[in-house]
């Protein structure tokens, strides 16, 4: 039997009522920095999101060094503006002890490192950001939870939602998201007008791809915000201190206050377009769009009809393009032998030809034919005049050579 409180847990992490709503729903929300620390490091230059995840386990959560690695992960993720910086200043400025479970991170350099929780059976906590933005009628089409708004980055470890983690939960967080984003990875055909394997179906289902973007996302509109102001003066005196010690490339900063990183539906949408502007940016997306439709093959595509699959078949049954095709019909011409077919007498077809190419053999089968002019086998082959004939003469000299004498 299911205890009471376990249920009242599970709904506890449900949005309910008018958070609901398109204009309050989705919502993903940042707690400032402010609250632990004074001053953040920053660099002039950010590096790209990378992700650690540390092994949390859900039995031991509790336990005093547990609670330890739980508090340094949300506050080492709390100064993410000082990105890769936080290897050097973070253990000097922790509020408690560093656990010797994270010491590694001291000796990690040029990393912009984001440490994720790890002890559920699903990945939820390192793609959040991306769970939210879903909008509802997605979340139910694929049966998952509407959950509250939700926190990035990444904090401290919450057993009690683990309940709403189904053996497929991930999966179908997967589909759910691919379903999402499609339109704008192709807005001229459906998700199922392509098959599973097809590499932008794989692509929109890969959340792993569109991790760094959406946190570049987050700390790009988090860079909007206002900062905390000073206590007071001496405070103010204090960061003027400290910054005279710093690099002329590190800025000392009071910490961004917190807020609603996006806030309902349309906030949302626009926030996954910045997710594809920034997928184009860093990771390359247009041209990896370009490259898959200009390079498509048959299986790319289900049984359902699309734009682009009759595009694809129009292109490859010649549909659109005119193309001119010439025949030279060349009496008592010599066969061409296969290039396993042995040497018989004077006979060098069968590995000689194989190194020509396809205009390169016409003139060939032209010459064994007793057409010897250039300018009647120009005619023949249907050229304007003999240059094309003469450069290729010359390439099939130079095969020769190298074939006969090497």
């Amino acid at each position: 039997m299911t205890k009471t409180s376990d249920v009242n847990m599970k709904e506890f992490h449900l949005a309910k009522g008018e958070s609901l709503l398109p204009e309050n729903f989705p919502e993903l929300i940042n707690l400032s920095a402010g609250f632990m620390f004074n001053f953040i490091p920053k660099p002039s230059h950010t590096l790209p999101p990378e992700f650690v995840y540390v092994p949390i386990n859900p039995n031991k959560q509790w336990d005093k060094s547990s609670l330890k690695v739980t508090l340094a992960i949300t506050e080492w993720n709390s100064l993410w503006e000082a990105g890769h910086l936080r290897s050097e200043f973070v253990p000097k400025i922790l509020t408690h002890d560093f656990p010797k479970e994270l010491r590694w991170l001291t000796k990690i350099e040029n990393a912009n490192l984001y440490l994720i929780p790890n002890g559920r059976k699903s990945a939820f906590d390192a793609f959040e950001p991306l769970y939210h933005l879903l909008p509802l009628h997605t979340l139910n089409r694929f049966g998952l939870p509407a959950f509250k708004p939700g926190f990035w980055p990444p904090r401290t470890y919450h057993h009690t939602i683990d309940q709403h983690f189904t053996d497929d939960f991930d999966e179908r967080v997967a589909k759910a998201f691919a379903s999402y984003l499609w339109p704008w990875l192709d807005s001229g055909s459906r998700l199922h007008s392509f098959s599973k394997d097809d590499p932008i179906v794989l692509l929109a289902h890969n959340l792993n791809f569109w991790l760094p973007c959406i946190y570049k996302v987050a700390e790009e509109r988090l860079q909007c915000f206002h900062r905390v102001e000073f206590d007071n003066k001496k405070q103010m005196h204090a960061m003027q201190k400290i910054q005279t010690s710093l690099p002329s490339d590190i800025q000392v900063n009071r910490p961004l206050k917190g807020g609603s990183i996006w806030y309902g539906e349309e906030d949302a949408r626009q926030a996954t377009k910045e997710l594809i502007q920034v997928a184009d940016k860093d990771g390359k997306l247009r041209a990896i769009l370009e490259a898959v439709r200009s390079n498509r093959v048959k299986d790319d595509f289900s049984n359902l009809w699309s734009y682009a699959k009759e595009d694809f078949e129009r292109k490859i049954y010649h549909k659109r393009s005119k193309v001119r095709v010439s025949f030279v019909q060349l009496d008592e011409a010599k066969p061409v032998h296969a290039p396993t077919s042995e040497l018989h007498g004077n006979l060098l077809w069968e590995d000689f030809i194989a190194l020509l190419d396809r205009k390169e053999r016409r003139i060939v089968v032209c010459l064994k034919n007793g057409t010897t002019r250039v300018s009647e086998i120009s005619k023949r082959l249907g050229y304007a005049n003999h240059s094309p004939v003469c450069k290729a003469l010359k390439r099939i000299r130079d095969k020769a050579k190298k074939y006969l004498y090497l």
